[in-house]
């Protein structure tokens, strides 16, 4: 069976964002890709699979989700420079190649792994990074997009005009939550992200953070106190960009969320605040 004949009967991608699957068994032993890498191509099929977690940060590897939908992920090279082939270029050129990216956070237990979504590369950038022994080395992080468009927005002009409750109930009016982008090979779910929403919480917040309580730290670009807007229930678990799911912390307080050794706990704590708001 020649190539274009496999893509002809490949079925779809069974994995549904939020789920947790068994990377050996419910991915390689599938589709293929090497078991051990963050990136991993698949030499049948055109799909690349990249991996992140905690873990990541060990061996030198910074990756960050954004505010907008973005994903920054470091390539792959664990000591010495990076180079521009192998998974690094599957990514960069994945588009050219007709592959689709397909984003996996690691979980705690033995090769499990949650579904994060579809996403395709945007930019990168070559920046210093120390590797698994601390060496600075040249590293790429590329920037990643959700497959389907960043953020959705919801036509208001000049959001300064309304009062905090009038952008409650607009951002309660614009909630997208998740859509169904069909295409020729796929099904695949993609969020968009309401402007309105993380203007809210910015402005509920009034300049101080709603982890510590503290002010902002410093003034952003935009001439207003910088706060984070944090989704209290991920959007990979089906969290929702609603209102009453998001809060704006510090850069701080938003980094111990995600990487503290207690996030978790931190979490419910700022999830019960916004319960008694």
């Amino acid at each position: 069976m020649t190539y274009n004949e496999q893509l002809l009967v490949m079925p779809d991608l069974p994995f549904k964002i939020g789920k947790t699957y068994h990377r050996v068994e419910d991915i390689h032993e599938k589709y293929g890709g090497n078991r051990y890498s963050g990136i991993a191509p698949c030499a049948k099929y055109p799909y690349v699979f990249i991996f992140y977690g905690e873990a990541g940060e060990w061996h030198g590897y910074d990756d960050e989700f954004l505010d907008d939908g973005r994903f920054l992920y470091t390539g792959e090279g664990r000591d010495g420079n990076m180079t521009m082939d192998g998974g690094n270029a599957a990514i960069r050129d994945h588009q050219s190649n007709n592959d689709e990216l397909h984003v996996f956070e690691i979980k705690e237990g033995a090769w499990e792994v949650s579904y994060v979504g579809e996403y395709q590369y945007n930019d990168h950038q070559q920046l210093r990074l120390p590797d698994r022994n601390d060496n600075m080395r040249d590293a790429f992080r590329f920037e990643l997009v959700p497959a389907g468009g960043l953020e959705m927005d919801v036509g208001e002009s000049n959001l300064s005009r309304l009062s905090t409750e009038e952008l409650y109930d607009r951002a309660e009016n614009s909630v997208a939550g998740e859509s169904t982008v069909e295409s020729e090979s796929s099904s695949r779910t993609t969020y968009r992200r309401s402007k309105i929403v993380k203007e809210y919480a910015r402005r509920e917040a009034d300049g101080v953070c709603k982890g510590c309580e503290n002010e902002s730290p410093f003034v952003g670009e935009d001439g207003r106190p910088f706060l984070e807007v944090h989704h209290l229930h991920r959007r990979t678990d089906g969290g929702a960009d609603h209102p009453d799911n998001v809060i704006a912390l510090c850069p701080n307080c938003h980094r111990r969320v995600h990487y503290g050794q207690n996030g978790e706990k931190f979490n419910q704590k700022l999830i019960a605040k916004v319960d008694n708001r």
